[in-house]
C-alpha cells in the first residue's frame, strides 16, 4: 500500500448490500441477556422440563422400570408426548420468565436512553430494528422449546431403536413452539414499547398474563361455560396445542378459536409495536 501525503482522497471502496442488517442487534442482544445476573439460574430452570420428559421417554421404553407412572401413561402416543411437553406448566411458566428476562428492556431501554436516533441514523429501517429485537427474544424462547423438542424426537428414536414418530407429529412439534414463541415475543416487545421503565413493563406483562387466567377462571366458574376460558392466555396455548397435535381439547370448545385468537393477538401486538416505534422515531 503506497504512503500518501496528508490530505483528502477519493474513497475507492464499495458498498455491499446486506440482507441481515439487524444481525449486530441480534448478536449484541444475545450477549447482553447471557451476561445478566441470575441468567444461569433461569436457564437451568427453563431446561428442567426437558430433562423430566427425557427421563420419562427413556422409562416408557423400559417397562421393567416402574417410575413416573402418571407421566409415562400420558406419553404413550407421540402426539400426547409433545403436547404434554409443550403445554407442561413449568415449561410455559419458564417461557413467560424468558420473555421477561430477554425482552422487557429491549425497547424500554432504547426509550429511556433515546437510542432510536442512533439506531436509525445507520442504514437500518424501522423493520430492521424490529427484526433485530424479535430475533433476540425468539432465540431464547426457541432454545428452550423448539430445540428440546427436536432432542426429544432424537432421544425417542434412539431409545426405541426405530423412527416411529409420525410425520404430522414431527411437523407439529416444529410448528407449535415457533408460533407460541412468536406470540410471546410480540407480546413482551409490545409491552416494552409502552414505557421506558423496565419495572413497569415487567409488572404490566405479568398482570396481563395472570389477569387473563384469573378472569377466565372467574367467569367460567360463575357461568359454567367453557367458552369464557378463551380469555385465558395459558388456556388458549393449551387449546391450540390440542388442535395442532390432534388430541382431545383441553376444554369443551372448538380448538380453532384459540388459533384465531393467538394469531390475531400476535398481529395486534406487532401493529401496536410498529406504531409505538414510529412515534418514538418521529
Amino acid at each position: 500500500m503506497p504512503i500518501r501525503e496528508k490530505g483528502y482522497y477519493k474513497w475507492d471502496g464499495e458498498f455491499k448490500k446486506s440482507y441481515v442488517k439487524w444481525l449486530p442487534i441480534f448478536i449484541n442482544g444475545i450477549k447482553s441477556v447471557f451476561k445478566k445476573k441470575k441468567s444461569k439460574l433461569l436457564f437451568s430452570f427453563a431446561a428442567f422440563p426437558f430433562f423430566v420428559f427425557l427421563l420419562a421417554v427413556y422409562i416408557s421404553t423400559k417397562p421393567e422400570l416402574r417410575m413416573m407412572k402418571d407421566l409415562v401413561k400420558q406419553i404413550q402416543s407421540d402426539a400426547m408426548l409433545f403436547y404434554s411437553f409443550y403445554t407442561f406448566g413449568p415449561l410455559i411458566f419458564s417461557m413467560i420468565l424468558l420473555s421477561l428476562f430477554a425482552g422487557a428492556d429491549l425497547i424500554s431501554g432504547d426509550l429511556k436512553f433515546h437510542s432510536f436516533t442512533l439506531y436509525l441514523s445507520r442504514p437500518l429501517t424501522r423493520f430492521d430494528y424490529i427484526k433485530g429485537k424479535f430475533s433476540i427474544v425468539l432465540f431464547y424462547l426457541l432454545l428452550f422449546s423448539l430445540i428440546p423438542g427436536i432432542l426429544l424426537i432424537i432421544a425417542k428414536i434412539i431409545f426405541s431403536g426405530e423412527f416411529s414418530v409420525p410425520l404430522y407429529v414431527f411437523l407439529s412439534a416444529l410448528i407449535f413452539p415457533i408460533i407460541i414463541s412468536l406470540f410471546l415475543s410480540s407480546f413482551i416487545l409490545m409491552v416494552s414499547s409502552l414505557s421506558s421503565n423496565r419495572k413497569f413493563v415487567i409488572i404490566i406483562f405479568f398482570v396481563l398474563y395472570i389477569l387473563s387466567n384469573t378472569i377466565a377462571g372467574i367467569f367460567q366458574g360463575v357461568f359454567k361455560n367453557d367458552y369464557f376460558l378463551f380469555f385465558s392466555i395459558e388456556k388458549n396455548i393449551k387449546q391450540f396445542g390440542s388442535l395442532v397435535f390432534n388430541i382431545k381439547p383441553d376444554f369443551d370448545a372448538p380448538t380453532w378459536i384459540s388459533a384465531i385468537i393467538l394469531l390475531f393477538m400476535t398481529f395486534f401486538f406487532i401493529t401496536i409495536l410498529t406504531v409505538r416505534i414510529k412515534r418514538a422515531e418521529d
